[in-house]
């Protein structure tokens, strides 16, 4: 610890008697100083372009999602909803309780020649 604190009054002793070290100890911090200020900057606008490619695409979700939804609720809200809704639950393979279901078991493309 105290040849660090001699080493340390010697080197301002030096700066204090060649104008030299004096600038480069000014010099060489603020020169490391404007890197490590670059290097933040850049960083931030990375994130800033990462982030508003990000917003875009949230924002055409978005979109697409209330067109979807508006779509729904104009189905919801006109008189042909029960259609719409039979129409798809036969898309999910549910059937009336009394209604008899035939499976064709040859292939779609028998019977089409």
């Amino acid at each position: 610890m105290t040849k660090l604190v001699i080493s340390m009054k010697a080197f301002f002793q030096k700066i204090k008697q060649n104008k030299k070290t004096r600038v480069l100890a000014i010099i060489v911090p603020l020169v490391v100083l404007f890197f490590i200020c670059g290097g933040i900057i850049v960083s931030q606008l990375s994130d800033i372009s990462r982030l508003q490619k990000q917003q875009d695409a949230y924002s055409e979700q978005l979109s697409e999602q209330q067109k979807e939804n508006d779509s729904l609720q104009k189905i919801l809200d006109s008189d042909d909803k029960d259609s719409y809704i039979e129409k798809k639950a036969r898309e999910k393979g549910y059937v009336k309780s009394n209604e008899v279901v035939f499976y064709d078991v040859a292939g779609s493309n028998s019977g089409s020649n």
